[in-house]
Parts: C-alpha cells; sequence; structure tokens
C-alpha cells in the first residue's frame, strides 16, 4: 500500500514538473495546409534556408520546435529540399509553386500547399 501512494504521489510531481515547463514559441510568418485539412505555422527564416515548426505536446514529449535545414546542394528545377535536424530520414521538398512534399525514409507521408504571409 505504502508503495502505491509513493508511485502515485512521485507521478504527481512529474506531472507538475513537465506542465510547469516553458512551452517555446515562434513568430509564425508562413504556414502549410496540408492535404488532410491541418493547417501548420512555421517560420520561414529572411534567408529561406530554415523553416521552424512547434512540436505539438505529447504524452511523453511536452513539445518543441522542428527544424528544416534547406540542402543547398539539392536543388531541384524550381525546388528546394530540406532535411529535419532532428531526424534526417525526414526531408521536405518546397517548389516554387508552392507545392510541399513531406518524405520520411523515401517514402511521401505527406503533401501540402505553402502559404507565407509578410509582416
Amino acid at each position: 500500500m505504502k508503495k502505491i501512494v509513493f508511485v502515485l504521489l512521485g507521478c504527481l510531481g512529474l506531472t507538475a514538473c513537465v506542465t510547469n515547463m516553458v512551452k517555446p514559441n515562434i513568430v509564425a510568418n508562413g504556414a502549410i495546409k496540408w492535404a488532410n485539412g491541418v493547417r501548420e505555422e512555421m517560420n520561414i527564416s529572411q534567408t529561406g534556408s530554415t523553416l521552424t515548426f512547434l512540436t505539438p505536446p505529447s504524452m511523453l514529449n511536452p513539445g518543441g520546435i522542428t527544424i528544416f535545414s534547406r540542402i543547398d546542394s539539392a536543388r531541384n528545377g524550381n525546388c528546394e529540399h530540406y532535411y529535419n535536424e532532428g531526424s534526417v530520414k525526414v526531408r521536405m521538398q518546397v517548389c516554387d509553386t508552392g507545392e510541399v512534399t513531406l518524405i520520411q525514409d523515401g517514402q511521401v507521408v505527406n503533401v501540402g500547399a505553402l502559404s507565407q504571409t509578410v509582416y
């Protein structure tokens, strides 16, 4: 019985620590509307070399940011290629037409359209 109470109090303490963590924030100046209807805001650097997204929180992850960096040597026609700094097997292709393709392990996992807002 004492062990159960100890475990429950420990879990409550960890939950309190996670909820009090500072949540990241970005100033969004663009967004991608994915084919499934989800709209994901992002910050596009002035040079276009990085795309920064908020990572949504989950049970095991308090959230954070995800940064895609441009692969300068991989330009293909009218498209730019980016890689996820946290998971290099995740790539994104952004074309001048606004078409966005998300690729993981060589497989297309989502497509969408880019919209950029100028502030």
